[in-house]
């Protein structure tokens, strides 16, 4: 038995008062010797024993009256197969809720897991009827629950249409959900029931800390039931991320991709195959060994068949969970890349404008190349260039220099050769305003020719020198060096990627918010170096401009399922036509906000299957973005039952209850769901049984003379 008002049994406090006064009306009376009187006092004792009689049967009645009133007013219930002898029960609010998480797609002995929940909820349903308010939600239900709709029949109609999709909704955000529509509702019986697998994963939502008050939670009464579906867990190998390492990426030129699988099952897999597509092409297939539980990383190494922007995809072998066995990824090769060369008026030009004339770069590097001289910078548009080669500045004016540091914060490259004779306080004001080091001047060798130094240490695990050098112990061309500028590095975020022997810095990484500056401090000259003269010359310019060239992200946007989020769509504006482009091939205009940098498009409800997206401007593709599953899907371990009520108790402030039926056992659930959730309410049977009480007690002292009778 429960009651739907239960802070009303405090009342019974009062049944005591009966008996408080029956204490206090004891009153002994005072002896007083008379003659013989013994028959009058046995006469005594024979009516007084009756009198005391009636007054414990008035006081039983009285403090009975008091404890029915009460209870009546607390509404009784009565729930289970007992009430099955009693009318029909009270009509309340009942809210089903069913897992559609993409974990209820794997199959065991009863078949597909949501199509066990769905029969599981549908029992459920027709244990109400028309009286009933009945909501249905999923754990992917966005906002508020639905509106509500009659029991019985009607209500497993409903749910007929309910399919596992991409949701990563956890449990605790569902009920929460539920919480919310059942403290609207006017009915005193409100009732939750979550049909799931209980994967493990998703009971809670580990991202935010547990509430510390609670008085939001569901009303006392009301009854919250997990109902468990499907038996054990399992053995699932899933991937769970996929980088691009490689920070230079460029048409025909190798790019290495590394990959995480994770093998939830409790065996190794051995020989275990994933394979790597770019545009819908088999490039790359490796295989290894899983242990159990362990995350092992793959390396894929693959040239990118295209320039612009490409879609890549890494896919596993089947096993029980085939939805995480693909991740999405993007890649960007630049098409064109821009370049604005500045030269010096007393530098030695000719073998750099050689290296970047059309005759030696053709079609296959494209780039793109703007020479000015050097006091034509100050009137040059930065902003339509992706690299400036400054070769030889003498001087550089402060707007210039404000100009150039503003162009590399926002991701632009610089690429800087010094000049013979600078005014070094413009160069050391350019260095300053970037976070960098200090020069000291210009050194050279005692003839005019003669070296000053030699290259002598290579960063070569840096990405600039990916791919040019011999890993199995090839000789590395030692540059001399006849002149140089003095450069003393900073404390900022700088490396030195090559260094003399004596020390010196001979080419300097220097970052400056998104953008980065390479300072070689030795120009493209004999004079200055034997470097254009090696072969090392020509693979570390055009390197150094594709590295420059991608200061920002190689890759696209990647975001989960249903995830919120904003992509900010760089040189745009609010009046360009941009639209968003599903998998599948549906388009949208997504919601947007201009910035100083472009426009942030909103992406929130319109991420709802994994793939690739595309924005584009009026059918130019302006960029790509990859959408995955959740990673934490892949987990299918079940939750204990234990585990699974402590946890949400915990989190929610109601006590859960966990009910499982396997596989072909929806006779018995539905009898026992229905069986438990029957109740009838008795406060008018405890109100009856109170006045016939009072009935009693008004007989017994009215009729009822044991002293007359004496």
């Amino acid at each position: 038995m429960t009651f739907l008002n239960p802070l009303v049994l405090l009342g019974l406090v009062a049944a005591a008062i009966p008996l408080i006064i029956h204490l206090f009306n004891f009153r002994r009376p005072k002896r007083v010797e008379f003659s013989s009187l013994v028959f009058l006092r046995e006469v005594q004792r024979s009516t007084m024993q009756r009198v005391r009689i009636k007054q414990w049967l008035l006081l039983l009645l009285r403090t009975l009256a008091i404890a029915l009133l009460v209870i009546g007013f607390a509404r009784p219930t009565i729930r289970g197969g007992l009430s099955d002898w009693f009318g029909s029960e009270a009509p309340g609010a009942v809210v089903i809720i069913v897992d559609d998480s993409p974990s209820m797609t794997v199959r065991d002995a009863g078949g597909a897991r949501s199509d066990q929940a769905r029969r599981v909820a549908q029992a459920i349903a027709r244990t109400t009827d028309s009286r009933d308010e009945v909501y249905i939600r999923t754990t992917g239900s966005i906002g508020t629950a639905d509106a509500p709709g009659p029991g019985g029949a009607a209500a497993a109609a409903r749910l007929e249409s309910i399919v596992p999709g991409a949701s990563t909704g956890t449990l605790e955000s569902a009920i929460r959900g539920a919480m919310r529509t059942l403290q609207g509702s006017s009915l005193d019986r409100r009732e939750v029931y979550v049909v799931t697998d209980l994967q493990r994963s998703i009971l809670v939502d580990t991202m935010t800390a547990a509430p510390t008050d609670l008085s939001a939670a569901l009303p006392s009464e009301t009854t919250l039931r997990l109902v468990a579906i499907g038996s054990g867990d399992e053995a699932n190998v899933s991937v769970t991320d996929v980088r691009v390492v490689s920070r230079i990426v460029e048409f025909g030129q190798p790019v290495r991709i590394e990959v995480d699988l994770i093998n939830h099952g409790p065996t190794t897999a051995v020989g275990y195959a994933a394979g790597l597509e770019l545009e819908g092409t088999r490039v790359a297939q490796v295989s290894a060994d899983l242990p159990p539980g362990e995350r092992v990383t793959l390396e894929f190494v693959a040239s990118p068949p295209a320039r612009g922007w490409l879609s890549g995809r890494v896919e596993i072998e089947d096993d029980a969970f085939p939805a995480d066995n693909e991740r999405h990824f993007t890649l960007f090769v630049p098409e064109r890349r821009r370049l604005l060369l500045v030269l010096g008026e007393r530098a030695e030009t000719g073998f750099l404008q050689t290296a970047l004339s059309p005759e030696l770069t053709g079609d296959r590097l494209g780039f793109d190349v703007k020479t000015i001289g050097e006091r034509a910078l100050s009137a040059a548009r930065l902003s339509d260039h992706d690299v400036i080669i400054l070769h030889g500045p003498v001087s550089l004016s402060s707007g210039e220099i404000e100009r150039l540091v503003r162009f590399v914060e926002e991701g632009g490259g610089l690429l800087w050769f010094p000049a013979l004779d600078p005014i070094l306080a413009d160069y050391q004001a350019l260095l300053t305003e970037l976070g960098a080091g200090t020069v000291r001047g210009v050194s050279r060798g005692r003839a005019e020719t003669s070296p000053l130094d030699v290259v002598d240490r290579i960063e070569q695990d840096h990405a600039l020198f990916e791919g040019l050098f011999d890993r199995n112990g090839g000789a590395v061309e030692r540059p001399e060096i006849s002149r140089r500028l003095e450069y003393e590095p900073g404390p900022g975020a700088e490396l030195t990627l090559m260094r003399s022997a004596g020390g010196s810095p001979y080419l300097q990484e220097i970052r400056a918010g998104k953008g980065m500056v390479l300072l070689l401090t030795s120009a493209p000259e004999p004079t200055w170096t034997d470097l254009p003269t090696r072969g090392l010359f020509l693979p570390l310019l055009y390197r150094s401009i594709f590295l420059l060239s991608s200061s920002g992200s190689v890759e696209g946007s990647r975001f989960d399922v249903l995830s919120s989020g904003e992509v900010l769509i760089t040189r745009a504006t609010e009046a360009q036509p941009l639209e968003l482009v599903s998998p599948n091939g549906d388009r949208v205009v997504p919601p947007r906000r201009g910035l100083a940098a472009g426009v942030l498009l909103s992406l929130d409800g319109l991420l709802i299957q994994p793939g690739t997206y595309r924005v584009l401007d009026d059918e130019r593709e302006v960029h790509r973005m990859a959408v995955n599953l959740d990673a934490r899907e892949g987990l299918l371990q079940r939750a204990e039952d234990a585990e699974a009520t402590q946890l949400l108790t915990a989190r929610i402030g109601t006590p859960a209850q966990v009910v499982r039926f396997e596989a072909g056992d929806l006779d018995r659930a539905q009898a026992s769901i229905a069986a438990d959730r029957r109740g009838v309410e008795w406060w008018n049977v405890f109100l009856l049984v109170a006045l016939l009480t009072l009935v009693a007690e008004m007989a017994v002292a009215a009729l009822w003379k044991p002293e007359a009778a004496a």
